[in-house]
This record gives C-alpha cells, sequence and structure tokens, in this order.
C-alpha cells in the first residue's frame, strides 16, 4: 500500500439510538442527507419530526406531508395521504462523527448541512 494515496478519513463508528435518545436528540430538528436509493435518491433532503406525530419531507423541489409513530425500537412514517399499513420504519445509530444514520443507511446531520454527509 502506498502511503499518502487514498481517503485517509476514518469511518465513523456507530452507537444504536433508542426511541428516547430519538425524541430527545432529533425531533423538532431537521434531518439532511441524500438518500442513495428510492424515488428521492441522489437528491438533498430534509426531514423534520415534529412532537406532534407529523412530518415534513423537503427538498429539490418537493414538499411532503406525513405522520410518524414508534413501534418499539423503531420510528414509523408513512405519508399522509397512505394507510397505515403502507408504513416504513427505520432505526438510527449515531455516529461518531457527529452525523446520524438510519437503517435504510442513509447518513445525515442536524440541517442545514455546511456539506452533504458521506
Amino acid at each position: 500500500m502506498l502511503a499518502g494515496c487514498g481517503d485517509t478519513t476514518p469511518i465513523p463508528t456507530a452507537e444504536p439510538m433508542k426511541v428516547d435518545d430519538f425524541r430527545r436528540e432529533l425531533v423538532n430538528l431537521p434531518l439532511c442527507g441524500t438518500p442513495k436509493t428510492g424515488p428521492v435518491a441522489g437528491k438533498a433532503m430534509c426531514t423534520i419530526h415534529f412532537t406532534d406525530g407529523t412530518a415534513t419531507l423537503a427538498g429539490a423541489g418537493t414538499v411532503a406531508r406525513g405522520v410518524w409513530e414508534t413501534e418499539g425500537n423503531t420510528i414509523c412514517r408513512r405519508d399522509i395521504r397512505e394507510a397505515a399499513d403502507q408504513r416504513r420504519c427505520v432505526t438510527y445509530e449515531r455516529l461518531s462523527n457527529g452525523h446520524y444514520r438510519n437503517s435504510d443507511g442513509v447518513e445525515f446531520c442536524l440541517g442545514p448541512c455546511p456539506e452533504p454527509p458521506r
């Protein structure tokens, strides 16, 4: 291996978050990142989970309103027009670089982000 070649940025370590951690650290704050898959893949988006159980996703000319709730140690969301059985549940983890990541693999920061999370 050649010294000085390639990215030497260490991979952040992850700590799983409980629902209480999510409520304390991430509710009412913009969670901003760029999904790699799905309908908004490659677009910088921010989601705010409000204390009243509603959520707003915005970015790249899109605004969507939804609802969220907890189930066990997961956060479950769905579009406000979708049936309850169409919700998507994910877990969250806190990363050592000050960012967060969900179980879909989307890394995000508390926005607005100075640069997209890697």
